[in-house]
């Protein structure tokens, strides 16, 4: 479902096995908590003093900002551990803040930008160009113009780094939570944590059910691990269902040696 609070479950669920004690109920009441600390101290309409009063709770009282120096621990994508530790990857951070934001009735979403995912805010024609403003709550609600944006990209990606404007198309929740994923993906693999790595996947499986490869990849993280009788099964399944598949012999006998 593409609802905010659909968005704040999944994220949620994919911490549950990392977070003892990872609850919705808790986790809503805590973003409850700081919409309503903003909610009280505006006296204005317009978006703008919305958004200000936002970027005063959220970065100058709580100091949420990006986790540069351990930038790379799981930690940083689970939504329970970034509300306590008050630091996180930039897509929890703007998974947070997009979240806040819609309950105090401004317009955001999600800009899945190579590298660096970034919140767009929709504050209304008489709002300079009239055109969304780019934030980064990753660098504390730093406000981006188009021309940096495109700049950063650049800078991760190098100077052929192809620019279009499908770039700033709202990130579906599908998106926000897979993106979620696949960085959990890189980080469990680069650290050989295949058991954790095979977890993902599986979460991943229920995103995306009809991405076969997914059933493939499970199988060869669960052979690695030892796991000989479910890698069976899911190699299995998956070998019946991709014929052709042009490594299907050496996937074929992977699968013989599963059920010796």
């Amino acid at each position: 479902m593409e609802t905010p609070d659909a968005l704040v479950a999944g994220a949620v669920a994919i911490s549950i096995p990392h977070c003892p004690g990872a609850d919705i109920a808790k986790v809503n009441a805590q973003i409850d908590a700081l919409v309503n600390r903003v909610r009280a101290r505006v006296r204005s309409d317009q978006p703008q003093a919305r958004l200000a009063h936002l970027h005063q709770v959220l970065f100058d009282e709580e100091g949420f900002i990006g986790n540069s120096e351990d930038y790379y621990n799981p930690i940083n994508s689970f939504l329970p551990a970034v509300l306590e530790s008050r630091k996180g990857l930039p897509i929890t951070l703007c998974l947070l803040y997009k979240v806040i934001a819609e309950r105090l009735g401004l317009r955001v979403w999600g800009v899945g930008m190579p590298g660096h995912f970034l919140v767009a805010v929709e504050l209304g024609q008489d709002y300079g160009e009239g055109g969304p403003v780019l934030i980064d709550p990753f660098q504390q609600g730093r406000v981006l113009s188009i021309g940096e944006a495109y700049d950063r990209m650049r800078d991760l990606l190098g100077s052929d780094a192809t620019w279009n404007a499908d770039i700033f198309h709202p990130a579906s929740n599908r998106h926000w939570l897979t993106r979620i994923l696949q960085n959990l993906l890189h980080v469990y693999g680069n650290g050989d944590r295949y058991a954790d790595v095979a977890g993902v996947l599986e979460l991943e499986m229920l995103l995306w059910p009809e991405q076969g490869h997914l059933q493939r990849d499970l199988a060869l993280v669960l052979a690695r691990i030892g796991l000989a009788q479910p890698a069976s099964v899911w190699l299995g399944r998956y070998l019946r269902s991709h014929p052709q598949d042009p490594d299907r012999n050496d996937l074929k006998q992977l699968l013989d040696v599963l059920r010796a």
